[in-house]
């Protein structure tokens, strides 16, 4: 008797590695938006929570300075108060140079006493909308 010993063609070998290709191709951009997209979340949320901490200790102070407790961000985001006064603050987060988000199309996030929150350095057409979620 014969023993036959079939394995896989170099062809075959060829089509699996062309259909890994396109479908890393495909799928890494939409992987990698997905994954800025979740940073940029984190970051709204932490500058949110950082506007009512400096809330709370302004209607325990009546000012905003000498505020504790803020957060320094986190390994994407640099945040910082640029505008600390007795009656108004700006929070800003800047993105870290180095970090996967210093090309971000968002660019720094920002926000206010007010409430309101803006973007700036964010690639042409970008929104406060489309970086916030709101």
């Amino acid at each position: 008797m014969h023993k036959s010993n079939r394995g896989f063609t170099l062809i075959e070998i060829m089509i699996v590695i062309a259909i890994i290709g396109i479908v890393i191709t495909v799928g890494y951009p939409s992987l990698t938006e997905y994954m800025k997209k979740a940073r940029r979340t984190e970051i709204a949320s932490l500058l949110s929570e950082q506007a009512q901490i400096l809330e709370r200790y302004y209607s325990r102070n009546n000012a905003y300075t000498n505020a504790t407790g803020l957060s320094a961000g986190n390994d994407s985001y640099t945040i910082t108060p640029t505008t600390l006064t007795d009656q108004s603050f700006i929070l800003k987060a800047v993105r870290k140079g180095g970090s996967p988000m210093a090309a971000d199309k968002c660019g720094d996030f920002v926000i206010t006493n007010t409430g309101v929150r803006n973007v700036e350095n964010a690639a042409a057409g970008v929104t406060a909308k489309d970086c916030w979620g709101r």
